[in-house]
């Protein structure tokens, strides 16, 4: 596993979701309200895979005639011809293998009903681990179903030239809308699982915060303060994913929906591409033309792009968009001849599309950005209530998800001491065990955050840790934005 490998993986199109038909009635008088499914599939024992319709809490249904390309099944072994009721009995429990939107997970399947071809079957005894995991995939669709307009005469509305628009759904979800009287949109605020997501369409900016923790309790419906919000620097990767699952599966008019999905959508796509430097992080430049005329700071880079910050006195004369500009990017002490066109000019910062002229030195730019792409996205969350492994006493959990399924994990003794750990991406987890670093393989690319064990029959030892994988975990921990004592603890295990 190479750089360039770990960089396609970060910024390769994933399938796109296509959301399920509106559900019939969130008010549907059921124990567990269902979710329309388009993108899962199950096999029971030796049987299948099938195409899974439907999915809630309490069970699945699947269409017993159809494989997964909608055609009659051909899965091995097949029905045998058989009716669905007679190849499923009703009460029959299957050991059963699930995949859902790129997740898999293993549960036991009772067949409570046959209709025609179609199978409804109920989960038997999940685990906490399951239940977490339908619920990640669940909640986020059941409350956009929710989403529906109600009367905003409640909010005051400070600017009488525009329209106010209200909409509430499950959870505290809410979307306020302000349009113009022609019905145009001006901007939105959008609230769901204690996130805020800001959109300016006008300038054509996107915001994504956090509500701040400090006042305890969750906030009830109506606008939230400001001052209550603590906005990323780098737009939240779980805010936007979350954010557009909801909003994919919610039946809101196309005026209200698109203009933020939209913003979302490309927010989330320079995430996979784009690196944003920090203050301090000087060792990127970009001198301009073959005799380095001129050096400018790099204010953030991508495989195929930079950003540079214009000095204050002696700009550069002649700057343009479209412009072409050719020079050298410096990364430490390498230097890589790129090709650069402007797409944007302003009197603090320029930046626009960039070519490496030389393929081979396509690694080292891979090598730079991979990693930080990573380590930037790294987000804090509320730490694994499982038992934790054998610490001393004051002994923290720390838990961050990032880009697709990477995350980190540290279990931290006072001093900085790090007493049980997990660095996952791709299909690689490097652990700290046993105060030892061990690496393991991932084939299904499926780790749960939220475990502090790994599965042992999904995961594969490997004989020593890599040299580029302690690497990449190094980097990423270095471009991160972690507490002090969590990247302490995990550089001492990684140099030491």
């Amino acid at each position: 596993m190479g750089f360039q490998d770990l960089l396609h993986w970060i910024v390769g199109k994933r399938p796109a979701e296509t959301a399920g038909a509106p559900v019939a009635g969130v008010r549907e008088r059921r124990r567990f309200q269902r979710i329309e499914v388009n993108d899962g599939l199950v096999t029971l024992g030796d049987r299948g895979p099938f195409p899974i319709s439907n999915l809630s809490y309490g069970g699945l249904r699947f269409d017993a005639g159809a494989s997964e390309d909608g055609e009659a099944s051909r899965a091995a072994p097949p029905t045998e011809g058989k009716a669905a009721s007679e190849a499923f009995a009703i009460g029959q429990v299957y050991e059963a293998r699930v995949n859902l939107h790129h997740v898999q997970l293993a549960a036991t399947l009772k067949v409570c009903n046959v209709q025609g071809a179609l199978v409804g079957c109920a989960f038997e005894k999940l685990s906490a681990t399951q239940s977490r995991i339908l619920s990640d995939i669940l909640k986020p669709r059941i409350i956009g179903a929710s989403l529906q307009e109600i009367d905003a005469a409640a909010i005051q509305n400070r600017d009488p030239n525009l329209r106010l628009r209200w909409f509430q759904g499950e959870d505290g979800a809410q979307i306020f809308l302000w349009q113009t009287l022609e019905g145009q949109t001006v901007k939105e605020e959008y609230y769901f699982l204690d996130y805020v997501i800001t959109w300016d369409n006008r300038m054509q900016v996107l915001q994504t915060g956090r509500l701040r923790q400090e006042g305890g309790g969750k906030p009830g419906y109506g606008r939230i303060d400001p001052t209550s919000v603590a906005f990323f620097q780098v737009p939240s990767h779980r805010a936007l994913k979350m954010g557009k699952v909801i909003l994919e599966h919610a039946t809101l008019p196309p005026g209200v929906r698109d203009p933020l999905l939209n913003g979302m959508a490309r927010e989330e796509r320079r995430l996979y591409h784009r690196y944003v430097l920090k203050e301090g992080e000087a060792g990127v430049k970009f001198h301009l033309g073959r005799n380095r005329e001129g050096t400018l700071s790099v204010t953030n880079l991508s495989y195929n792009g930079l950003g540079v910050l214009l000095p204050e006195q002696e700009l550069p004369r002649g700057l343009a968009r479209g412009q072409e500009l050719e020079g050298e990017l410096q990364i430490g002490a390498e230097f890589i001849r790129v090709r650069v066109q402007l797409a944007y000019v302003t009197p603090q910062v320029a930046g626009g599309f960039m070519r490496v002229l030389d393929p081979a030195q396509n690694e080292r730019l891979a090598e730079f950005l991979a990693p930080r792409l990573l380590g930037q996205a790294l987000e804090e969350l509320p730490a694994p209530m499982e038992e934790k492994p054998i610490a001393p006493s004051g002994a923290r959990g720390y838990l961050f998800v990032g880009l697709h399924n990477t995350h980190l994990l540290a279990l931290v003794a006072p001093g900085a001491r790090l007493v049980h750990g997990r660095i996952a991406f791709m299909d690689r987890t490097l652990n700290w065990e046993r105060n030892a670093l061990v690496a393991y393989a991932c084939p299904c690319g499926v780790i749960f955050p939220r475990d502090w064990e790994l599965p042992s029959d999904a995961v594969e030892r490997l004989p020593e840790v890599p040299a580029e994988l302690r690497q990449m975990c190094r980097l990423m921990i270095e471009s991160a934005s972690l507490p002090e004592e969590v990247r302490a603890a995990w550089m001492n295990a990684l140099t030491g």
